[in-house]
C-alpha cells in the first residue's frame, strides 16, 4: 500500500506493532550516480544483510529467526521496487511487520537515509525530519495575469488554482487617444493618454490582488502551509503578501523579486527551495527558543529528558522538539513507560527495568501515535538546546 506522508498516515505507521519485528527500509537515491551498483544501493544492501544475518544467529530464538528469514525472502520484490534506480523518487521506504502480509511504501523527492532496521515499531526518525524540513509550503507565482497558486510539499510541486485577472475595459473611455502634434521635444497628449491607461489598469490589477487574501489565506489553511514564497514583481508581491503576513506565528512569508509564472513546476520548485528551507530552520530554531522560554517562565514547557518524559507519560505533551542528531539513552519500566538512566518509577528495581538505547525514537513515535506534532532540529537549531539534553516540549496544559 502507497501512503502519503502527512501527520495521519505517520500516525497511523506509528501505531504499527509486530513483537517478532517490522522491517523498515530507507534509500536515498542520487541521480548523479549512474554506476551499475549505486553507493546508496550498496549501502542499503549491507544493511538488510545486517538484518538477515542477526536474524540467522538465533538472535530471539530459532522461531523468530525463521519467520524473519522467510519475511524477507517474499518481500525480495517490494525490496527491489525501493532500490531499483529506475523508480522515480528520490527518497523511498518500506515498513513491512513479520507476521502479516502488509506492506507500506512511499516515495518523496527529498533525501530520507539509507538503511533497514527490524524491530517491534517502525523506525521513524527519517520521517520526522521530513515533515520538518519538507513539510507543505506554498508558492504563489504573481504577475500582470494573476497569481499561480503551487502546492510543494517534500520535494513535489503541483499546481492548485490560476486566479486570472480579466481587466473589463466596456465602460471605460478611450484613453489611448491619437498622439496630438506638439512642439519638438515635448510630451504628446496621446502618450499623456497611454500613461493614464496604463495606470488605471495597474490601479485596477493591484486592487485585484489585494482582493484575493482572504481566499489565498483560505488555500493556505487548507493546505496546510506553515510556509509561503512569494514570487514577482516587487510592487506586484507586495500586495498579495499583506494578508499574508497578518498571522505571523502561524506562517512564514518568503518574499522572491523574480517573475516566476511563466517557469515550470519544477523551475518553481528549484527556484523557492533555498529559500524556504532557510525559513524552515528560522522556524525550528524559534520553536525551540520558544519551548526553552516558556518552561523558564513557568508556562506549559518542559525542557530536557527526565521532565519531557514525565510529560509524555501523563500524555501532556503538544509539541516534542527534539536535536535530531542526539543519542539519548534510559530504560523502560514494565508498564511502559520511559525514564532516563538514575531514574526509577515508585516501587520499581533497576533488575525490573529493561534497557532501551534510543530514547529520541521512542519519544518520536510516542509523539505521533499521541497526536503530538514532532520537530527535529536541524544542527543550527539544535544548539539552542544543547544544555537540555537536546529536547524540549510545549504541553497541552
Amino acid at each position: 500500500m502507497s501512503v502519503t506522508i502527512d501527520p495521519t498516515s505517520v500516525r497511523d505507521l506509528a501505531a504499527i506493532r509486530d513483537d517478532i519485528g517490522v522491517l523498515t527500509v530507507y534509500a536515498t537515491a542520487d541521480p548523479r550516480d549512474k554506476s551499475a551498483s549505486p553507493a546508496w544501493r550498496l549501502a542499503v544492501g549491507h544493511a538488510l544483510g545486517a538484518v538477515r544475518s542477526r536474524a540467522a544467529a538465533g538472535d530471539g530464538g530459532k522461531d523468530r529467526a525463521n519467520a524473519v528469514l522467510a519475511r524477507l525472502d517474499r518481500l525480495q520484490p517490494e525490496i527491489e521496487s525501493v532500490l531499483d534506480s529506475a523508480e522515480s523518487g528520490v527518497g523511498r521506504a518500506l515498513f513491512a511487520p513479520v507476521s502479516t502480509d502488509e506492506v507500506h511504501t512511499l516515495t518523496v523527492q527529498m533525501p530520507l537515509d539509507d538503511c533497514a532496521v527490524l524491530q517491534s515499531r517502525p523506525y521513524l526518525r527519517p520521517l520526522a525530519g521530513a515533515l520538518t524540513l519538507g513539510a507543505p509550503a506554498g508558492v504563489l507565482a504573481v504577475s500582470h495575469e494573476g497569481v499561480r497558486v503551487i502546492d510543494l510539499r517534500f520535494g513535489v510541486a503541483s499546481e492548485v488554482t490560476r486566479l486570472s485577472f480579466q481587466l473589463d475595459t466596456d465602460d471605460w473611455r478611450n484613453m489611448r487617444a491619437p498622439a496630438a502634434t506638439g512642439q519638438a521635444g515635448s510630451p504628446s497628449r496621446g502618450a499623456n493618454a497611454f500613461d493614464r491607461f496604463d495606470r488605471r489598469v495597474e490601479d485596477n490589477l493591484l486592487r485585484y490582488l489585494s482582493s484575493l487574501r482572504p481566499r489565498i489565506g483560505e488555500i493556505a489553511d487548507e493546505y496546510g502551509w506553515r510556509s509561503v514564497a512569494v514570487t514577482g514583481d516587487a510592487r506586484l508581491i507586495d500586495a498579495v503578501r499583506k494578508g499574508l503576513a497578518s498571522s505571523p506565528a502561524r506562517r512564514d512569508v518568503v518574499l522572491l523579486d523574480r517573475v516566476a509564472e511563466s517557469l515550470s513546476l519544477t523551475e518553481i520548485a528549484a527556484l523557492v527551495r533555498p529559500e524556504l528551507e532557510e525559513a524552515r530552520r528560522r522556524r525550528c530554531r524559534a520553536l525551540a527558543e520558544q519551548a526553552r522560554e516558556t518552561t523558564r517562565s513557568g508556562g506549559a514547557g518542559t525542557t530536557g529528558l527526565s521532565d519531557t518524559l514525565g510529560a509524555f507519560r501523563e500524555n501532556r505533551v503538544a509539541h516534542l522538539v527534539l536535536d535530531g542528531m542526539r543519542e539519548l539513552r534510559g530504560h523502560r519500566a514494565p508498564d511502559g513507560g520511559y525514564y532516563p538512566h538514575g531514574e526509577l518509577p515508585p516501587g520499581q528495581s533497576h533488575d525490573a527495568m529493561a534497557e532501551e538505547p534510543d530514547l529520541g525514537e521512542r519519544m518520536i513515535e510516542l509523539g505521533f501515535t499521541s497526536g503530538a506534532e514532532v520537530t527535529l532540529l536541524p544542527p543550527e537549531a539544535a544548539a539552542v538546546l544543547a544544555e537540555e539534553d537536546g529536547v524540549a516540549a510545549l504541553l497541552r496544559w
